[in-house]
């Protein structure tokens, strides 16, 4: 294949270094050069606009995933409330292995107890129904603010926790 973008014979082949020995080009040259950086401010702002409108896309998609992660963690409290209260109330004994044999609570002593887990449960299901994203977030930052150390050990002992449910 023969190129045919090489000068041909008798003409000046293109100036480099930005000096051309055509007068009327080499004056607007000064004027392409500053609206280089034109370019690219217009470049930056664009490119800036997009990451702008990313980051919103993504900021909604989280808060959308955040209200159905709350949706379905006040559900599951809501079931485990049910299923709890349904256990004891259908069993009169529970029965637990010990070291020496086996050992059986009646379910008079336990009634009580799972009825207030479950009413936990549920209440905590309700307060999450009911509570927006932005006033825990405004709560959470709030208490950071007012009681520092209190939230860092409160930090630290979730973190704790968490990490050894994780590794079980």
């Amino acid at each position: 294949m023969e190129r045919t973008d090489f000068p041909s014979e008798g003409s000046t082949p293109p100036q480099t270094g930005g000096m051309s020995a055509d007068p009327a080009t080499s004056a607007s040259m000064p004027n392409q050069s500053a609206s280089q950086p034109q370019g690219f401010a217009d470049r930056a702002r664009d490119v800036a606009g997009t990451a702008q409108e990313k980051l919103a896309d993504v900021g909604s998609t989280v808060r959308d995933r955040a209200g159905n992660l709350k949706d379905s963690l006040a559900n599951a409290l809501d079931s485990g409330a049910d299923k709890l209260r349904q256990r004891s109330g259908s069993s009169g004994q529970l029965a637990g292995a010990a070291e020496g044999g086996s050992v059986a609570v009646t379910s008079s002593r336990i009634a009580p107890v799972t009825t207030k887990v479950a009413g936990g449960m549920e209440a905590t299901a309700g307060w999450l129904r009911e509570t927006d994203l932005d006033s825990i977030k405004t709560g959470i930052e709030r208490q950071v603010k007012e009681h520092p150390g209190r939230t860092l050990l409160v930090a630290v002992g979730l973190g704790y926790l968490i990490g050894k449910a994780v590794r079980k």
